[in-house]
């Protein structure tokens, strides 16, 4: 089977699934809830999305 096949059939198997599906590990969970928890402690640290954006991808 060609490349370009194979990827295709990857992809169609990939979006057959539904993302609820996926088991999310508890580490994973224990770090949401960590950053949550930071996060409500002191709502005024931070940066926005804006400026996020802007450090990720300055303007020339």
């Amino acid at each position: 089977m060609p490349v370009s096949e194979r990827l295709h059939l990857i992809e169609t198997l990939w979006d057959s699934i539904d993302s609820n599906d996926l088991p999310v590990p508890e580490s994973h969970l224990r770090a949401l809830d960590t950053a949550l928890a930071d996060y409500e402690r002191n709502t005024n640290e931070g940066s926005s999305w804006d400026e996020v954006r802007e450090e990720l991808f300055p303007r020339r």
